[in-house]
């Protein structure tokens, strides 16, 4: 059951590719069953694998355009209200300038589910002959280095091993500084201004292989497999990889199933 779920897959190993979050109105209920249940997996010899789709960049940015009220109340009621009642006040909210507080103090770097949870997905895995990512992999992901290719002028990633690092690295540490969780604030002006930099400190922070928005090379973000979604993709190079399957697999969410942004 959702409430006592039980892994069946002995030694088995299963990948999640990304976007728990954003599709509905019971997301750390989710990940309560994925936690629960890649603990006993562990404990069976196999494995469950949860990786970042670009929802769950979003959310670490402080970003919940597409957050459903219903799991925004989740947030509130689950965490939100265990805070409050930790510090005995609820001003410890104001330093998000009423931009979803319970929500974004989870999933920011450094947040309370940073450690336990994010710092534990990955940005792209391999098991056995099959490679699993959110959006997809090109060439440029798995070259050495983190500096620029002097002939395409795109980033060079530095392989899987560096992606799932850089992503770890990232989430685990707090950029905006200190918490203001006393609400000592003088003005309206200054909650916001508080808000806004912790905001843009997150985004401006962001390793390239987690950010980047639509269109973007980053592996949770690119659409060169899965635009136009109907067709063949319109990018020649993703044609000739999709041909090449047979050698090497590749999974990757936005090819499985139709999404939102």
């Amino acid at each position: 059951t959702n409430e006592e779920p039980m892994w069946a897959g002995g030694d088995a190993i299963c990948v999640q590719t990304g976007d728990v979050l954003d599709r509905g109105d019971d997301e750390l209920a989710c990940f309560r069953l994925l936690a629960t249940l890649a603990r006993q997996a562990k404990k069976a010899g196999g494995a469950l694998l949860l990786l970042y789709g670009n929802h769950e960049s979003l959310n670490a940015a402080g970003l919940f355009q597409y957050a459903n009220p219903g799991g925004n109340t989740e947030f509130d009621k689950t965490i939100g209200a265990r805070i409050d009642y930790n510090y005995g006040s609820n001003r410890w909210r104001l330093q998000f300038a009423g931009n979803e507080p319970s929500r974004w103090a989870s999933f920011e770097p450094g947040g309370l589910l940073a450690e336990n949870l994010l710092g534990n997905m990955l940005v792209a895995c391999v098991v056995g002959r099959t490679v699993f990512v959110h959006a997809g992999l090109t060439s440029s992901h798995l070259r050495d280095g983190n500096s620029v290719d002097e002939e395409t002028g795109k980033k060079k990633y530095g392989g899987i091993s560096q992606l799932n690092e850089e992503a770890r690295e990232w989430i685990l540490k707090a950029h905006h500084g200190d918490n203001n969780n006393w609400g000592e604030y003088n003005t309206v002006e200054e909650v916001i201004a508080t808000a806004q930099n912790r905001a843009k400190v997150a985004s401006k922070t962001m390793p390239d292989c987690l950010g980047g928005g639509i269109g973007a090379s980053s592996p949770v973000w690119m659409r060169d497999y899965s635009q136009p979604n109907d067709k063949e993709p319109k990018n020649p190079k993703a044609n000739a990889m999709i041909g090449m399957y047979f050698l090497f697999s590749l999974v990757c969410r936005n090819l499985q199933s139709e999404f939102y942004d």
